[in-house]
């Protein structure tokens, strides 16, 4: 195949019964943001969740949506939009959406975390929101469209008969096709350039999601060609994976400290 991706881009879209990047890409997320949080950021994150970590919450945000106290929650985790827009078309249809989807929600908990009006409990569900749709919006197929719930109803044969759907093969197919733990996962794609970090944490997260959704057009294009996917594909995507989840990890972390500082 040919090497058609800007790795700087991202977009997510998920159905009600879509989990983004699998446990384990949520917490190998988590661990890279707290690599790169400052001392005063741990400190008020640790005031706020105490002996937890990131990637300890990483994961509330998907376990909970089974509780009917949290049901009007699933629209939260994503970014449904028609195929073919420009950024500006893009931004336009984002901006005027209803407030229940994964980019909106995400500027809600920062609005919460922010706000000293808030109580300590607002806080610390609006952190474990916080990290986990900053993941979601980094997986592109959680930037996608509705009439497929983001992929899901799109059948992928992934290595010879394991069959799959275009999501959750990109929620965890991909991921746990290496074999690996979030840490060691996050050692590993923690690679980021200073000059990359500073780039990454002043791009603008309508740019995140437009990065996504860039991806999954590509990802839509290339399973209506051809949907039996084996090594070749694999090899392909794996470091689109592992650049979206890096993204996000740095991504989550300049917000954190700047929420913080």
């Amino acid at each position: 195949m040919t090497k058609r991706y800007s790795f700087g881009f991202l977009v997510v879209t998920l159905s009600f019964f879509l989990i983004s990047w699998g446990s384990t890409g949520h917490r190998t997320v988590a661990q890279i943001a707290e690599n790169h949080l400052t001392p005063q950021t741990k400190e008020a994150i640790k005031n706020l969740i105490g002996k937890e970590s990131l990637a300890d919450i990483s994961n509330w945000a998907d376990e909970v949506r089974s509780d009917p106290a949290f049901k009007n929650t699933a629209g939260w985790h994503y970014v449904n939009l028609p195929g073919g827009l420009s950024y500006e078309q893009f931004a336009s249809a984002v901006n005027n959406m209803p407030p229940d989807n994964g980019y909106k929600a995400m500027l809600q908990c920062e609005r919460i975390l922010t706000d000293p009006q808030k109580s300590k409990g607002q806080k610390v569900v609006a952190l474990k929101y916080l990290v986990h749709f900053i993941g979601d919006l980094h997986q592109p197929m959680h930037v996608s469209h509705a009439e497929d719930k983001g992929g899901n109803s799109i059948v992928v044969d992934f290595f010879n008969g394991t069959s799959d759907n275009l999501h959750g093969l990109w929620d965890s197919g991909l991921i746990e096709h290496q074999h690996i733990s979030y840490k060691e996962m996050a050692k590993a794609y923690d690679t980021a350039t200073p000059e990359q970090i500073t780039k990454w944490q002043t791009d603008p997260p309508m740019l995140w999601i437009w990065e996504s959704y860039q991806i999954s057009s590509i990802l839509y294009t290339e399973v209506a060609e051809n949907n039996k996917l084996g090594e070749d594909y694999y090899q392909e995507h794996i470091p689109v994976v592992q650049k979206q989840i890096e993204k996000a990890g740095i991504r989550l972390a300049g917000q954190l400290n700047a929420i913080f500082k």
